[in-house]
């Protein structure tokens, strides 16, 4: 396993990270992949946040900001009593918290946190918030006994605690009531009778607390090479925390928790060995899966007879297409075949997202509505099962087969959940379009209708359309596709569930070429490639095998590939394909091939020799991709990159695009201008305008591809964008220091460099946001305590510079202050 190398520096924020037991077994023991401790370990478990959440759901992002604030005070306070009494955070589990005691006299100090932490939360867990009044209260349980440990995984170390003491401890938080502290027999042995209250369940509630010796004091954090700590955690959390971690944010994500079971009777079956390596097989194969699909591996939990996995996609980065991501991950990993079953559930949300705990134990997290419904369907879930949602199910790119299962009622919803056993990806979803004319592209298609030109004169022509996404790609190739004529049209999409799939595009274009259907076996596809070859190509007969490749066709061997060099297969397989291409283009052609930003690398390999220098066939070959990804470019082609369009387009297209239901020429105008003149952000808009009937919150897909360009900066400049949201689009750079906290440098020059993906020059000296959207995006992200202070500060300002003659500045006071909640 590799790691980043990182300075002595970055030690001390990594390690608050990281357990102390863990800490210590990576200076003790670090090569050790399971171990047994013995100890006492205290599950605790928050009642009322549910209710809280219930009653703050309707206050919607402010809500779960609020229970997420409600939880960080609560979980410092328990911790400070925790750590007190010698004992550490192993795992966070939303408004759980799993801590262990070990050491001389463990059992009596991790009982008598048990009792200091339910009467300190008697204390802290008073909330009385705007619309919800909750008196927090806790369950306990409390086991004594030998635990096990493991540290797993590939991509990082995972430390997972699984095995039957932790399914004990685990059924005496579940069997204690609120209020309750819980423990078990094998811990009630070794207190004094007096602190027993009665027998319930298989446990004994704990009456008052034990007599305990001193804690052991703070233990120094030991020297461990910082990139042994970065190696616990993942990689998404990994880069999040070494780039200084950030503000927590409200963020639209998609959760997912995978279930795993039969730990315990494994272990005493099989051993602890084995139990290991087949827990490492379990961890790598998730990260190899969410690693490949940019998806974050966010956490492990305890649970009885198993545990639990917290998978996100869009937090801590939003990447555009992230309900794809998250079910192309959660496929494959489901596909593998091992030892330990899993079962898995996800859903699709807003959430408040950052990091929580005190500076000595922090955690990066989500919380909200999402995480729970999550949690709830991997419960639903029978093994080997994944769960999910229509707001999954529906945005993702890739269509999946999926079967519905029997809506099912769930704590705090009051309707049943409807919900969807996912299969295997098929194929890409059609896309969502509304015809519209091509307005502002003359430029574009004047390149377009040259090289059609060229390839009826006979000569190759090659275009690449590269671009952000929404801004016409498609269009344009549709454009080129009516204006072809009697042409030859061959057509590919590439597709994120077949990136790692060779000749994925190819298979595509040559069976349509051929006369093949998509779905045909390998067999059929056989028969119909040897037919032609004898037809057309007897030349190519020998060669028959290397055509079968990209084609996924089945075919007796030949001597003459038998006899292949594994050095020249590939050139020769480049050749015989080139070969039979000029058989299958008996006129002009054009050839599109959409996304190739997804194109596997067999596919990208074998279009470039096709297209090289000195190639005379009759074809446009006409590709397009987004301009964030490194796709290797044509040799030769021209590229066309499709700008936003003018003001004076956006209106005229939005004006068409509403037609069929009218709106005012005001929100015509407003939602023109927030689109930034990109085409399919300004078609979103307009639906959600006629939808929701005004254009304050931005559609799903347009904050997500917002957010995804706002998440490439760093935490430190995301910080000051979102801040300098609350200016507004347009402000002056010496604003800036208004919204900006004592520690925050102000931007320099290198610091606008950086930012000149969100800001331009307005003229005057004032700088403004590119497009209305990213300004819009980066303002929702704040979170709400902290746009209200920054707008008081703002109205302040404001006030102050006016003096006199602040009359004159009404509007903007007004404005500032009211979304400061100062409406005095």
């Amino acid at each position: 396993m590799t790691s980043p190398s990182l300075s002595t520096s970055e030690a001390l924020p990594l390690s608050s990270y990281v357990p102390r037991l863990l800490l210590q077994h990576l200076a003790d023991e670090p090569e050790r992949r399971a171990w047994t401790l013995e100890g006492t370990v205290v599950f605790v478990d928050i009642s009322g946040f549910t209710r809280l959440s219930e009653r703050l759901a309707e206050h919607g992002k402010e809500g779960a900001e609020q229970v997420t604030e409600a939880i960080e005070t609560c979980f410092t306070d328990l911790l400070a009593v925790a750590y007190a009494n010698g004992g550490s955070l192993i795992k966070f589990g939303g408004d759980a918290l799993v801590l262990l005691f070990h050491g001389e006299g463990h059992e009596a100090l991790a009982s008598r946190a048990a009792v200091w932490m339910r009467r300190a939360l008697r204390e802290v867990g008073r909330i009385d918030l705007p619309g919800a009044k909750v008196q927090l209260r806790m369950s306990v349980g409390v086991h004594t006994g030998t635990f096990h440990f493991f540290l797993v995984g590939s991509s990082h170390r995972e430390l997972l605690a699984t095995g039957p003491a932790w399914t004990r401890t685990v059924q005496m938080e579940h069997e204690a009531d609120a209020g309750e502290i819980l423990i078990s027999p094998e811990l009630a042995s070794v207190l004094p009778a007096r602190c027993l209250g009665p027998t319930k369940g298989a446990g004994i509630l704990l009456r008052r607390e034990p007599p305990a010796g001193s804690a052991p004091g703070d233990q120094p954090v030991p020297d461990i090479d910082p990139a042994d700590v970065a190696g616990c955690l993942s990689l998404a959390v990994r880069d999040h925390v070494t780039a200084g971690g950030g503000a927590p944010e409200h963020r639209p994500v998609t959760v997912a928790f995978v279930h795993f079971d039969g730990t315990d009777r494994a272990i005493e079956e099989r051993g602890i060995d084995v139990v290991e390596s087949d827990l490492h097989e379990l961890v790598s194969d998730l990260q190899e899966a969410v690693d490949t699909q940019g998806v974050c591996f966010l956490a492990s939990d305890v649970d009885a007879d198993g545990g639990k996995f917290i998978v996100t996609a869009g937090a801590p980065t939003v990447t555009g297409n992230d309900e794809e991501r998250m079910l192309l991950a959660l496929r494959a990993f489901a596909d593998g075949e091992r030892a330990i079953p899993v079962r898995i559930g996800v859903h699709r949300g807003g959430v408040f997202a950052g990091d929580i705990g005190p500076w000595y134990r922090r955690t990066y997290t989500v919380m909200g509505d999402a995480v729970n419904l999550a949690a709830r369907l991997m419960a639903q879930a029978p093994p080997g099962a994944i769960y999910a949602t229509a707001d999954v199910l529906d945005r993702s790119a890739t269509r999946l087969l999926t079967t519905e299962i029997e809506p099912f009622r769930v704590k705090g919803k009051s309707a049943p959940v409807r919900a969807w056993s996912v299969g295997a990806p098929a194929r890409a979803t059609a896309r969502d379009t509304i015809a519209l004319p091509l307005i502002g592209r003359d430029r574009e298609m004047r390149v377009l209708d040259d090289a059609i030109a060229q390839a009826r004169e006979g000569r190759s022509a090659f275009v690449e359309i590269v671009g952000e996404h929404g801004i016409g790609k498609s269009r344009l190739l549709e454009e080129a596709a009516s204006r072809a004529g009697d042409m030859l049209r061959w057509h590919a999409s590439c597709e994120a569930y077949s990136a790692s799939t060779p000749f994925a595009v190819w298979r595509e274009l040559l069976r349509e070429a051929m006369g093949i259907a998509w779905g045909d076996a390998a067999e059929v596809a056989g028969r119909r490639l040897r037919g032609l070859v004898a037809e057309r190509a007897p030349e190519l007969a020998p060669w028959l095998p290397l055509l079968a490749v990209p084609a996924d066709a089945e075919v007796d061997p030949t001597p003459e590939v038998d006899a292949l060099d594994d050095a020249f297969r590939r050139t020769k397989l480049h050749e015989a394909i080139g070969a039979l291409i000029d058989v299958l283009i008996d006129r002009p052609a054009l050839v599109v091939i959409e996304d190739a930003h997804h194109m596997d690398e067999a596919s990208t390999d074998l279009l470039t020799s096709l297209t090289a220098a000195g190639t005379r066939r009759p074809w446009v070959v006409a590709i397009s991709r987004r301009g964030d990804r490194s796709t290797p470019a044509l040799p030769g082609a021209t590229r066309v990159e499709p700008h936003p369009l003018d003001a004076d387009d956006t209106v005229a297209l939005a004006e068409v695009a509403s037609d069929a239901d009218p709106l005012p020429p005001h929100v015509i105008a407003t939602v023109a201008a927030r689109s930034g003149g990109n085409p399919q952000y300004l078609v979103d808009l307009l639906r959600s305008a006629v939808e929701t009937g005004g254009v304050d919150d931005l559609p799903d897909s347009v904050e997500a591809a917002a957010m995804a360009e706002i998440d490439r900066l760093s935490p430190g400049d995301r910080s000051i964008a979102r801040r300098a949201a609350v200016l507004g689009l347009t402000f002056e750079p010496s604003a800036l220091a208004w919204v900006l906290d004592d520690d925050m440098d102000p931007p320099g020059v290198d610091t606008w460099h950086r930012l000149a993906s969100l800001f331009v020059e307005e003229g005057d000296g004032y700088v403004r946001f590119r497009r209305a959207l990213l300004r819009d995006a980066a303002y929702e992200g704040l979170p709400f305590r902290v746009r209200r202070e920054l707008h008081s500060r703002v109205a302040l300002r404001i006030e102050e510079a006016a003096g006199d003659a602040a009359d004159e500045q009404a509007a903007s006071l007004a404005l500032h202050s009211a979304y400061a909640g100062d409406h005095d």
